[in-house]
């Protein structure tokens, strides 16, 4: 009789803004066949150290583990994955994500010897296929060329596969919610804020057609928008809330308005169904697609909030971003949705190639006179796979050094030759100090607050945003 597969997720510890279930590793965990033992060690969750972390995979012996990161977290991954290599040798190790999708080649030499697999694109049916070829341990040449996205070593020289992108994103099962249930993760949500506990985060839609010149999303899930069908984003939905109790759905993606009729069915299914769900954007939409009655509609439907990309108050850093956006439509933008009685948060950038302290203080100002609820401030970053990142790196202006990786949003990478990094560090604080240090945002902000666990969320955050 053959012996079931056992297979872990693991999800590592590191400073994070909120803590939600990894719902890449949920759609993983569902595509893999039924014969499989899988199980999920969220580290962030539950603030496991690597001690602890070791001894587990040491007493259940995996025989897969899977990883999973951003740039961010390559150096911390290789290093765990050489730990997890010592302590478990007859398992393999597998890691996915954006980082191994943007720089497969690059980062499969730079995990080794611990990573034995790397995988790009949509990892669910390519993670299947080498599942079945592991319970095995067959991984001949000619299995292993035809598993999408893969990236291995052969005879000392690494190989990648074409990576595949799911057409047909209904086909894809629902997240393994019983390895991650919504209840069992902290008040601790991607946008700080909610209306109804549990909540539970899902994608509708996959790829991006904007040319936005910082962001990397289209590289990692193409330039198509594939969207679910409202029929399978209610089914889960009402899973979610039969099953777990799910109150609230936040949607992770940042296209569900690409198209608007998906859009305004979706808002009068739910109307139909009563379920009594509420809802948010916190990722981020594009609003200058949606006229005020659909934005009325959402409201009616139970959207309470959106996020939105405003990046900067300068027009022309905005064209050099590639933003297909003016200031003075970006403001009529966000007016509607307020009008419509959503509230909106804005996330900008600062510190961008070729920006001054002129254009950022030009920024700080613009920002408080939005209809904005809240805002968030990044520094610019690198990262790789954009048209920044490419444009530096060949001009000379930015080296990449994968031990140095610390392309997070608090951290400072790069610095034009119009900046120092006390003024980015100044400014930063100066843009959340005068945005939030206003009667009226900290009133709205207090109301918002659901308990004391939440309470603390926000002040810990606040706190890290402020100092960083």
């Amino acid at each position: 009789m053959k012996k079931s597969l056992n297979v872990v997720f693991i999800r590592i510890n590191s400073v994070a803004d909120e803590i939600i279930p990894p719902l890449h590793y949920g759609y993983l965990a569902a595509s893999l066949p039924r014969s499989c033992n899988v199980s999920l060690i969220d580290m962030l969750r539950d603030n496991m150290d690597e001690e602890c972390l070791l001894k587990e995979i040491t007493s259940k012996r995996f025989d897969l583990i899977c990883l999973s990161g951003y740039s961010k977290d390559i150096v911390p991954i290789r290093n765990l994955s050489g730990k997890l290599k010592v302590h478990s040798p007859e398992s393999i190790i597998v890691l996915g994500g954006v980082q191994s999708s943007l720089m497969p080649e690059a980062t499969m030499e730079f995990v080794e010897p611990g990573v034995d697999f790397c995988f790009t694109g949509d990892g669910e049916n390519s993670l299947a296929k080498f599942v079945v070829n592991t319970e095995c341990r067959n991984f001949s040449h000619d299995i292993l060329k035809d598993i999408p996205g893969l990236v291995f070593r052969l005879n000392g020289k690494i190989v990648k596969n074409p990576s595949e992108l799911i057409v047909d994103l209904d086909s894809i099962p629902f997240p393994r919610w019983d390895i991650m249930p919504p209840a069992s993760y902290p008040k601790s949500p991607h946008g700080a804020f909610f209306r109804q506990f549990p909540y539970a985060a899902t994608y509708a839609t996959r790829g991006c057609p904007f040319p936005c010149t910082f962001c990397a999303a289209s590289k990692v899930s193409g330039k198509t928008v594939r969207h679910r069908s409202v029929e399978n984003i209610m089914e889960e939905i009402k899973f979610l809330n039969k099953t777990y109790g799910v109150k609230e759905i936040h949607f992770e993606d940042d296209n569900f308005s690409a198209k608007r009729k998906l859009l305004v069915e979706f808002c009068e299914t739910l109307l139909k169904e009563d379920l009594g769900i509420t809802w948010c954007f916190p990722n981020g939409l594009r609003l200058e697609i949606l006229d005020i009655n659909e934005l009325r509609l959402m409201r009616r439907a139970g959207c309470y909030a959106v996020n939105v990309g405003v990046e900067s108050g300068s027009d022309r850093v905005l064209k050099r971003m590639r933003k297909g956006i003016t200031t003075e439509k970006m403001r009529e933008s966000i007016a509607k949705v307020k009008s419509a009685g959503i509230d909106i948060g804005g996330f900008f950038i600062i510190g961008f190639p070729g920006e001054t302290k002129e254009d950022i203080l030009q920024t700080i100002k613009y920002s408080r006179t939005l209809e904005l609820d809240r805002i968030g401030v990044s520094y610019f970053q690198p990262y790789p796979g954009t048209k920044e990142y490419d444009d530096l790196v060949e001009s000379g202006k930015f080296s990449y050094d994968m031990n140095l990786m610390k392309l997070s949003l608090h951290t400072i990478n790069y610095i034009n030759e119009n900046l120092t990094k006390r003024q980015l560090y100044w400014l930063r604080r100066r843009a959340f100090f005068t945005f939030y240090f206003r009667w009226k945002i900290v009133v709205k902000l207090l109301k918002e607050v659901r308990n004391i666990e939440h309470m603390m969320f926000i002040l810990k955050r606040a706190m890290r945003w402020l100092t960083s």
